[in-house]
């Protein structure tokens, strides 16, 4: 009963990683939670069924962002670890399993702990696990994918040089129909987004947008990961034509976007990002342009994503410094007072929000001042003069 009730759940598993379906993925859990109620703690299929079970709340987590089945999942994939002996078979998967999980709460709760922890146990998988192994270029891209979170908080280029690295190494791992072949296309290519972010090689950008859209091509229109494949190539063009000035690459990039918010579903745990960054794009598009809706619609999605947002996520900063930024930006092109004060609020959140050692602390204070700067030349209020500085 309990290997009969795994394959209805693994079944289940997949139909919900094809279509989003929640139903699909609670009816897998519930199989799987009466599956480890049947099995004795001697029994060598514990560990499987402890692993399959944290996966499933893992990926319930993805969709939902509830912080219960991340926790869950983490205690799950422990019990797992614990019970399979060193030289278990499978013990390179746990590992692999219980890094993805603790990087999902990370990314929620921006506690660097977990990232490191993270790191630590997928390096780990790596080590043990045989380079011609059919599971290598999975662990590999979700240590790669590991590393570049860390190197999203905290900056440091060494994690983001490994992270491209290591899934390069992945993609020459994995044949070339491979259904996973798409996931780490658009990896690789976020992470070379992000190197061109932070060092500005428009080649990075280039061979970025290149990857994300073979992802897209390779993936099929309804495919639960679709709406996120989209937004890679969207924040890639966009920043291409923030660089280069090309209207092509916003235009590609807002169509992009928007169909990655019309694909997803409302309540998904992605969809303040995905707002955020297609407000980003019609704000990139205002610089060029000076159409006002262009600004206005930015702010609308941005204000959208916060409201999407629950208030303890990690990115909630800036997401709230990005709104304010915004209406600074509208503020500059139609003087009304009320648009500064409500950025200069914005971007006081954000401040107050984030932790002193985020890595984009500087820049936020940087542009808060700049918008108090701003509202002291309009009233020559003191106050703020001495606030800006």
């Amino acid at each position: 009963m309990p290997g009969r009730l795994t394959n209805l759940a693994t079944a289940l598993m997949h139909r919900f990683e094809l279509t989003g379906d929640l139903t699909d993925i609670s009816k897998a859990i519930s199989a799987q939670q009466r599956a480890v109620l049947l099995t004795h703690d001697d029994d060598r299929m514990l560990p499987v069924l402890l692993n399959d079970l944290g996966v499933s709340f893992w990926l319930r987590f993805q969709r939902t962002g509830n912080l219960t089945d991340i926790t869950e999942a983490i205690s799950l994939q422990q019990r797992a670890i614990e019970h399979s002996p060193s030289g278990y078979a499978r013990r390179q998967n746990f590992l692999t399993n219980l890094g993805n999980s603790l990087r999902s709460r990370f990314q929620h709760s921006g506690n660097i702990s977990d990232i490191d922890e993270a790191i630590s146990v997928q390096q780990l998988a790596a080590q043990l696990m045989p380079n011609d192994h059919i599971e290598m270029p999975r662990i590999l891209n979700n240590l790669g994918i590991s590393l570049q979170s860390r190197f999203k908080r905290a900056g440091n280029l060494l994690d983001n040089s490994e992270a491209i690295s290591v899934m390069q190494r992945a993609i020459k791992l994995i044949p070339d129909g491979h259904a996973d072949r798409p996931r780490l296309l658009t990896n690789l290519g976020t992470s070379l987004w992000s190197r061109f972010e932070h060092g500005g090689d428009l080649s990075d950008n280039s061979e970025a947008i290149y990857l994300h859209r073979q992802a897209v091509k390779l993936t099929p229109h309804s495919h639960a990961e679709m709406a996120g494949r989209l937004h890679n190539l969207g924040c890639a063009l966009s920043s291409r034509s923030e660089r280069t000035g090309d209207l092509r690459d916003i235009s590609e990039a807002i169509s992009a976007l928007r169909r990655a918010v019309r694909l997803a579903p409302g309540d998904h745990a992605d969809m303040p990002i995905w707002l955020n960054e297609l407000g980003v794009s019609f704000q990139l598009r205002f610089q060029h342009t000076h159409d006002i809706s262009d600004i206005s619609e930015a702010i609308s999605l941005k204000l959208r994503a916060i409201q999407h947002s629950p208030k303890d996520h990690a990115h909630m900063p800036e997401r709230l410094a990005n709104l304010g930024n915004a209406i600074l930006i509208r503020f500059q092109r139609t003087g009304s007072l009320s648009d500064i004060s409500i950025a200069i609020s914005f971007q006081r959140l954000a401040v107050q929000f984030a932790p002193n050692n985020h890595a984009n602390m500087p820049g936020m204070l940087f542009n808060l001042a700049v918008s108090i700067y701003l509202r002291f030349e309009r009233t020559g209020d003191l106050n703020d003069i001495y606030s800006a500085l």
